[in-house]
């Protein structure tokens, strides 16, 4: 196991790294297109021949849904449209008023002319024959109206009469030669009329407006209409003088046509208005029960089931494809996030396969809940939202815990559309998804505590139940029972609102308790340092440091030492001081194979185990061993490579200046020239972090401050800042981003822990002392009572 560890935790070139990205990537986009199309696979063509199985008047064998929204033209309800449309077009007819002007009212001049002419040569106008001789127009009017006529003594405001009543008529009017065959003038309809030689060029008439000539002594309504508009427009004439001057106008009307009807214009108007009419679509909404099983087959299910044929395919290229295009953008996403994202947290295989496995996970439990929620028999999307059934705040509340935020949400969105498709698109669903994501995401990286994810869980459920009180207001979803009964208690448990909150309050739970279930097997398998994990290795029950207590004491409190100076600083710079512990408690058990060698052991252990230093290519070797011996020790302890890491980066590169001086001194002119200066240096790397190059630091300031002969400020100034100048002209601090800014937080962080715990104590005085003093102070009071 600790072999497998190490492969996954192993820092791997960033080439390795972007070739493993990009397959966990295509693995992902093939799973989630994969399950996001499954719905469109093995879709077979339905038998809707007259003896097949879904034949018109036949029992459904099985229950048929619609996979996907199907738009189809519904072509007899356009057929019906376009009629109507054409129906309901008016019919176009011409009206010349120049007849009225050029025509009737000359012709009604010419007469009542003849009519003063006859008069004016003595004609008694008894003789109707001769008047109506003069006047062939009044040639069918009665005995009754000529002699009204003659008789009416002001002939020239009976003129004016007819002229204005002909006017009235005329241009209230459509009066047709006669109705055409080819259209029907109906009650409601109406008629446009393009006025000729007038100043309004158009107008709307009402089909009752609209008549032929024979229309106005035959239809009833007609007369009716023009009777009262003639009484209505020509108030204060007596009942027979206006009854003569209706019927004068009525027969001048009668022989002109002055409104003809327009077919070729009709035909292309209605035409026109048929093209406006849009085609008429129905929708198959997706998830949609075309037909259960053994219901009985109309020619409306049959329908529908014919447009299900025609956009059904065995394998529906159109929505996988949409499916893909999808998920690429959103992959896309995901790979621009982890390219910027810090390399150093993802740079091994387990991390990458953490965090595209809980993805997977979370892909194939929705896929399977999908499956039952959107099943024909259920209906549980009356009630609950499908995001409800989903524990995305696990996967988020672990990458936040184990990452941190930025990771999290980033992945969280991408599952999120994935929830949302999964969700037949429905936009609460995302929005639940969503939030819990936010929400998980930023606690999870503020878990200390195991209570906390109890904590995190009832934060997921508050949010959840504040989407879902907002969603059943904006789809308007019945909240409470419909029939309630006299018990409130009853009624709420019996509501909806009640089952959906209850729903939300175990998706929390769930997300806590699986998120606590998840990490220590994903901590054991891929063991990652987590927050929990550093603290189990805290510890010093732990095996290696119980061990390092036992054979190097000294380097056990040394350790400890150098373990409060690096904490801290990073406290006071912001950075992981838990992982610093845990780091520095480990930074050194390479010393227990060969503990006597080391100088702070020496005066414990028996000299048999010191190893001579008068040969410093050998010491030097089994100082740079006890890195090696660390290294390897921690890999079968399976510690975190982030606290391995703090092992050979604490001495980075540097030389140990002791032995290459003392190889240097000792040796000949000749056997210096074989002196290579690599084989007194540690292996490193350098301080990959400000964490492993603050231990860098604190490692060398602890033990040179044990050489101290006076502990003061200043001295501790100077010694600390002399450390961190050798540091640095070694170049030992050019991997680690740390800066001048923070170096002087380290030098005040280390100063403070140092003048507290080597500060000078009071010498205490021995037994015998006090005694003597005692025996005085008796002696003493002795003398002064004898004097006294």
């Amino acid at each position: 196991m600790a072999h497998l560890t190490d492969e996954l935790t192993k820092i791997r070139p960033i080439l390795y790294l972007r070739k493993l990205q990009i397959i966990l990537v295509l693995i992902t986009l093939s799973l989630v297109t994969f399950f996001l199309s499954n719905q469109y696979f093995g879709q077979d063509t339905i038998d809707l021949r007259e003896d097949g199985e879904w034949g018109l008047g036949k029992n459904s064998p099985e229950t048929i849904v619609s996979t996907k929204d199907i738009l189809y033209e519904d072509t007899e309800k356009t057929k019906l449209d376009r009629q109507k449309a054409y129906k309901s077009t008016s019919p176009i007819f011409e009206r010349d008023y120049s007849i009225l002007s050029s025509q009737i009212k000359p012709a009604i001049d010419e007469d009542f002319d003849n009519l003063r002419t006859l008069l004016q040569e003595g004609n008694s106008g008894k003789n109707l024959n001769l008047l109506t001789s003069k006047n062939l127009r009044w040639k069918f009017r009665t005995a009754s109206d000529l002699e009204h006529i003659l008789n009416y003594p002001r002939k020239d405001k009976l003129r004016e009469y007819t002229h204005r009543s002909t006017s009235l008529i005329f241009s209230s009017n459509c009066i047709l030669k006669e109705t055409p065959k080819s259209i029907s003038i109906q009650a409601g309809n109406t008629g446009f009329i393009q006025n000729k030689a007038n100043i309004d060029n158009s107008s709307i008439l009402d089909s009752l407006h609209i008549f032929s000539r024979q229309a106005m002594y035959s239809d009833k309504g007609v007369k009716e209409r023009i009777n009262k508009l003639l009484d209505d427009k020509l108030p204060g004439l007596d009942s027979t003088t206006s009854s003569v001057v209706k019927r004068l106008a009525l027969s001048y009307l009668y022989s002109y046509n002055g409104c003809n009807y327009k077919p070729t214009e009709t035909e292309e108007a209605r035409q026109k208005e048929m093209t406006k009419v849009k085609i008429t679509q129905n929708k198959i909404l997706n998830n949609e029960v075309i037909v259960r099983k053994t219901e009985f087959i109309t020619a409306e299910i049959k329908f529908k089931l014919e447009k299900f044929n025609e956009h059904t395919s065995s394998a529906n290229l159109n929505s996988i494809l949409s499916v893909l295009i999808i998920q690429i953008i959103l992959v896309a996403i995901i790979i621009v996030f982890l390219v910027k994202y810090d390399q150093r947290k993802i740079a091994d295989i387990a991390n990458n396969i953490i965090l595209f496995s809980v993805i997977w996970l979370l892909t194939i439990f929705t896929f399977i809940v999908s499956k039952f929620y959107y099943h024909p028999d259920n209906s549980f999307d009356s009630i609950y939202y499908f995001g409800l059934f989903i524990p995305i705040g696990m996967v988020c509340l672990l990458i936040g815990f184990i990452y941190d935020e930025q990771i999290s949400i980033a992945i969280g969105f991408y599952l999120s559309f994935f929830i949302f498709l999964s969700s037949h698109n429905n936009s609460t669903s995302f929005v639940i998804a969503f939030s819990t994501t936010v929400v998980a995401a930023v606690y999870g990286r503020r878990i200390r505590k195991r209570i906390d994810f109890i904590k995190s869980g009832i934060l997921i459920a508050l949010i959840q139940i504040l989407v879902i009180s907002s969603g059943y207001l904006i789809d308007s979803k019945q909240n409470w029972v419909s029939d309630p009964t006299d018990s409130f208690i009853k009624n709420l448990m019996q509501s909806n609102l009640f089952k959906v909150y209850m729903a939300c309050i175990i998706n929390g739970f769930i997300c806590a308790v699986l998120t606590q279930f998840l990490l220590p097997v994903y901590e054991y398998i891929f063991n990652i340092p987590t927050r929990f994990k550093l603290q189990e290795l805290a510890d010093t029950g732990h095996p290696l440091l119980q061990a390092l207590l036992t054979k190097a004491p000294s380097t056990y409190t040394h350790t400890f030492m150098v373990a409060a100076l690096s904490e801290r600083a990073a406290q006071n710079m912001g950075l992981d001081w838990l992982l610093i512990r845990a780091g520095v408690y480990f930074h050194d058990i390479g010393k227990i194979p060969n503990a006597g060698f080391f100088v702070e052991n020496q005066h414990l252990i028996p000299k048999k185990e010191n190893i001579d230093k008068n040969n410093p290519g050998r010491a030097a070797k089994i100082v740079i061993d006890h890195v090696i011996d660390g290294i390897e020790m921690a890999k079968k302890a399976r510690l975190p490579r982030e606290v391995i890491s703090f092992i050979p980066e604490h001495h980075g590169t540097s030389t140990m200046a002791f032995f290459y001086h003392k190889a240097l001194a000792d040796l000949s002119p000749n056997q210096r020239k074989r002196i290579n200066k690599k084989d007194f240096m540690y292996p490193g790397p350098k301080p990959q972090s400000k964490e492993t190059a603050i231990v860098m630091i604190a490692d060398s300031v602890e033990a040179a401050s044990r050489s101290l002969d006076e502990i003061t400020s200043q001295s501790l100034d100077e010694l600390i800042q002399k450390i961190i100048n050798i540091k640095l002209a070694e170049n030992q601090m050019d991997e680690c981003g740390i800066t001048v800014g923070d170096l002087s937080i380290i030098k005040s962080s280390f100063k403070e822990i140092l003048l507290s715990s080597l500060h000078q104590r009071p010498k205490y005085p021995n037994t015998e002392d006090t005694k003597k003093l005692e025996m005085n102070e008796a002696n003493r009071k002795i003398s002064s009572k004898q004097r006294k």
